[in-house]
């Protein structure tokens, strides 16, 4: 069977096959997230980078459950096949697909009713909101598509696909930008255009993992038994994906707490220096901002995708060295990676962020300004988040959701929320500065302290499984 090489073949070699399709299919997706950006910046400037930032929040809520159910469904997968119990494993892929069905519809039904209540908290105002609620109103209804192509993906990858996510991923990317070329471009839409082009993409996605179930092509199977509500394991499946759910909603509302303070400080901002509508252009700003470092985070997660069905088939199969040297293995490439990241934020910020607007409108060449100065100091510190995100999906993939959870509420609830509340007064006020670099340098503090307690989170984990590598190999020379 084509999952065993999970527990034989170099790890290296594994990592390398698991996590590059990974990788290269969260690094297209950001690709389309940015081409979009650039789309709606160079046709719809500022208000438009705006309006789509102002909406993150609520997107993030829909990614912390469509996070809950695909870890955590993808968590308990690997470990069935890792048992070899694939009738238990079809019967977890039937139930995530009931699940994403509940959450697409709940997710339509909600943002229609409260979307426009929701975009006023975050802080927009009204040269933003019609907008934003253009754009959301689109998105919602698109809902069960976004979740399904992201959460049902992941089970390609937990039976041994990776190469047939990476496609799904790619189809659903490409797509996006035919389609943002389509609408924005030819059509000359407004901003309805770029969520159009996102929700067909995914649907075409989503259509795309179907067949390939559906067509046989798969060691588990779609089976309509198995498609039905339990709520037994939907609890076990909600338990183990917990983590992420929990990162994803505290980070909606850190967001949202980001947002407002991006409108308060940067429209005081723009007072003294008499720039108009200033509030939006630090929005804009920490849009661009937040999206070119999502291609980081991103790529981290995807290292942590193909970190996921090796650590969870190793614990099932009880080789407990190969989890640890699949654990040290990904925090070395994580270091690597992030190290080459920050220095090209730092030597080309300029180069990487103009294309985000057409800079010949004075407040778009504000917008770039704001953010070249605000991504050299929010990315500083990115070695010591990604080594963070890499033992947060550790502890999701291993089964110890509380470690998980844990590591999570340090870093955006402790830390986080009251950096993000203190430090832009304290700048303004005390440190002879202004709230707006308060607000960007809240990031690299909060990793530098979620970093301290990650490392004995580390250490300790490496010396747990040594312990229960040792345990097992006297069981085994008993024999």
């Amino acid at each position: 069977m084509k999952t065993r090489q999970l527990g034989e073949r170099s790890i290296i070699k594994l990592l390398a096959e698991f996590s590059i399709p990974s990788i290269a299919a969260t690094l297209v997706t950001a690709s389309h997230g940015i081409i979009n950006r650039i789309f709606v910046g160079q046709t719809l400037g500022t208000e438009g980078i705006a309006a789509v930032t102002i909406t993150i929040p609520i997107f993030t809520l829909m990614l912390a459950f469509g996070m809950t159910i695909g870890i955590g469904s993808n968590t308990l997968l690997s470990i069935r096949l890792g048992e070899r119990n694939n009738e238990e494993a079809e019967r977890i892929i039937g139930q995530s697909i009931v699940l994403f069905v509940i959450l697409g519809v709940g997710f339509m039904v909600f943002g229609l009713l409260a979307g426009e209540h929701l975009l006023r908290f975050f802080g927009a105002d009204d040269a933003v909101m019609p907008y934003a609620k253009e754009y959301l109103s689109v998105m919602v209804c698109g809902a069960f598509f976004h979740e399904m192509s992201f959460g049902v993906n992941g089970f390609l990858r937990g039976e041994g696909k990776p190469r047939i996510a990476m496609i799904t991923i790619l189809i659903a990317a490409l797509l996006n930008i035919f389609f943002d070329w389509l609408f924005l471009i030819q059509f000359r839409t407004e901003i309805w255009g770029a969520a159009y082009a996102t929700v067909l993409s995914q649907f075409f996605s989503t259509c795309w993992v179907a067949f390939h179930y559906v067509s046989g092509n798969t060691i588990l199977k779609w089976r309509l038994k198995y498609f039905r509500l339990d709520f037994k394991l939907a609890k076990e499946v909600f338990m183990l994906g917990l983590p992420p759910f929990i990162m994803q909603a505290v980070g909606c509302i850190l967001q949202a707490l980001q947002m407002n303070q991006l409108m308060f400080y940067g429209n005081k901002f723009g007072a003294v220096h008499g720039i108009e509508n200033c509030g939006n252009i630090a929005v804009g700003a920490f849009g661009v901002v937040f999206i070119v470092s999502m291609c980081v985070y991103l790529t981290i997660i995807g290292l942590n995708q193909g970190v996921q069905p090796i650590v969870g088939y190793n614990i099932g199969a009880r080789k407990f060295h190969r989890v640890a040297g699949t654990l040290k293995l990904a925090i070395f490439s994580v270091i690597i990676f992030t190290f080459v990241c920050v220095l090209l934020f730092f030597i080309f910020p300029h180069i990487i962020l103009a294309p985000f607007a057409d800079q010949s409108h004075a407040a778009n060449a504000e917008m770039i300004k704001m953010a070249t100065h605000a991504v050299k100091i929010f990315v500083s510190m990115l070695p010591l988040a990604g080594i963070v995100i890499v033992m947060t999906g550790y502890f999701q993939s291993n089964g110890q959701p509380k470690i998980a959870i844990a590591l999570t509420l340090i870093r955006q609830a402790v830390l986080f929320i009251p950096l993000i509340i203190v430090l832009p007064w304290a700048f303004e006020n005390s440190l002879g500065g202004d709230g707006l670099d308060g607000i960007w340098y809240a990031m690299p503090i909060c990793d530098i302290g979620s970093f301290a307690f990650t490392v004995y989170l580390l250490l300790r984990e490496l010396k747990r499984l040594k312990s229960f590598d040792k345990k097992i190999t006297v069981k085994e020379e008993k024999i």
